[in-house]
């Protein structure tokens, strides 16, 4: 089910009247919750519904045994295993059984390495994840196990369930076992976070897709330098207003039922540098890699040597998290590489520069190494990247005086120009929030019925929901 469909809007005011009519009881409240989870799920898939199931009961018996046996390598053995196994049947069995076959061929021997056919259940990445935190944490005891009924809605909470945030384990529980009433958290921002994700995915990300992007990356090798520059300035938007959308418009549900998920995006385009960028997007998954794959590899502790292999190693498991393709596995390396050679660059220039025109140059050069980086995360496959980056280097001044160039330069302002418009983004949204409370309703109506006028015809999909 859509979160942007109308019969997910018609169902969520009903589950809202629900849910709230019985606020004396959170535990009425959690089996609402939990209950709602289950259902959106099961109308992707009952199969998905099933996984989830056993997956919690494993999770929930592991939980008990890390409990038992804390800090023991046994345990932590035991997480890897069952969550490999997961991820592996799942996700990424055709993948590796594709290249083993490729490598035993490559030495003489033709063997079929089994491949069972099963989809990829929704929201598989994302619950595995809050089960590492979880298990994780008991093991280290920073928490006791959860009853059986907690650790259900922690792992299948429905608006973090399909695309994120990762919640962690010792933020979220705490909020299930609330004592006391829970209350509606900040109302008017709860409302505003869901039209600007309107505004974001409806009007902006679906636009992009539509009218730059897709026709595009769809025929790579059909298309001048200048339409694919545009295509590239404008998938690094629409991924963003896509994913960032979806987080405002999750987030503000969170908040209208008494939870608080973390903070996902704080505009990752101001950022200077790759390691700045990192600490803006996708920040639960960023601060997830460091904290269970970079620091329990070694991170900063065995040298500059072993820290940045440990740092190219964390981003390749991140672009294959991503997706079971040499695609994601080459947007990894890029950032890895990008990253590493920062940590040199700083190392060896550790002051910033500070003459005119650094800031801005540096956060250009950032933006294009992104949008580079973007390339092989969206295309369909590697030769299809590579299509489009050789179409690229066609590039020339003639070229920016076509239609499309006059729209590359355009887009080239709004990038320069980007900060400013964080800043008036900010203050309007701030000014939305002190519309009187008996107005704003009416307005915030008026608003998002002028938003989807104006949208593309369609329910816009969430990037995001695949991985």
């Amino acid at each position: 089910m859509n979160y942007f469909s109308i019969e997910f809007g018609l169902c969520f005011l009903l589950f809202f009247v629900l849910y709230w009519s019985v606020c004396w009881s959170t535990r009425l409240q959690n089996l609402l919750l939990l209950t709602a989870s289950y259902g959106i799920l099961a109308t992707f898939s009952l199969d998905f519904l099933c996984v989830l199931l056993g997956y919690t009961a494993v999770v929930y018996l592991l939980g008990r045994l890390c409990a038992r046996y804390p800090g023991r390598s046994l345990t932590r053995l035991l997480i890897l295993l069952i969550i490999v196994i997961f991820f592996y049947c799942f996700k990424y069995q055709d993948f590796f059984a594709s290249g083993m076959q490729s490598v035993f061929q490559a030495v003489g021997l033709y063997l079929s390495v089994p491949v069972f056919q099963v989809l990829l259940p929704v929201g598989l990445s994302f619950y595995v994840f809050h089960s590492v935190s979880y298990l994780v944490s008991i093991n280290r005891s920073e928490l006791n196990p959860a009853a059986p009924h907690d650790l259900a809605l922690y792992l299948a909470f429905f608006p973090s369930l399909i695309a994120g945030p990762v919640n962690r384990a010792t933020d979220f529980l705490p909020q299930i076992r609330a004592q006391g009433i829970r209350q509606i958290l900040n109302p008017y921002r709860a409302l505003g976070l869901i039209a600007l994700a309107t505004v974001k995915l409806f009007l902006l990300s679906s636009w992009l897709a539509n009218e730059w992007v897709d026709p595009i990356f769809d025929t790579p090798t059909a298309s001048s330098p200048e339409q694919i520059l545009l295509a590239v300035y404008g998938y690094s938007f629409q991924i963003y207003f896509n994913f960032s959308g979806y987080t405002n418009l999750v987030t503000g549900i969170a908040l209208l039922l008494g939870f608080r998920l973390p903070e996902n995006f704080n505009y990752p385009y101001l950022a200077h540098n790759l390691k700045e960028f990192w600490a803006r997007w996708h920040i639960s998954l960023s601060r997830f890699i460091r904290d269970y794959i970079y620091i329990p590899l070694g991170g900063n502790r065995q040298g500059a040597l072993f820290s940045t292999l440990y740092m190219l190693v964390a981003m390749l498991i991140s672009g294959l998290w991503h997706g079971a393709s040499a695609n994601f596995l080459v947007w990894g390396a890029l950032h890895g590489v990008g990253l590493a050679l920062y940590r040199l660059w700083t190392h060896w220039r550790p002051e910033r520069a500070t003459w005119p025109g650094a800031s801005l140059l540096a956060r250009l050069l950032t933006f294009h190494y992104i949008a580079l980086a973007w390339i092989f995360f969206r295309s369909s496959t590697l030769g299809d990247a590579f299509d489009l980056i050789k179409g690229l280097t066609g590039l020339s001044l003639q070229g920016l005086s076509t239609a499309s160039g006059l729209r590359v330069l355009a887009c080239l302002t709004v990038i320069v120009c980007y900060p400013s418009w964080v800043s008036f983004i900010r203050e309007m949204f701030a000014a939305s929030l002190r519309i009187p409370a008996i107005i704003y309703p009416i307005a915030l109506g008026l608003f998002l019925c002028v938003i989807i006028f104006a949208s593309p015809s369609g329910v816009p999909s969430f990037i995001y929901a695949s991985f």
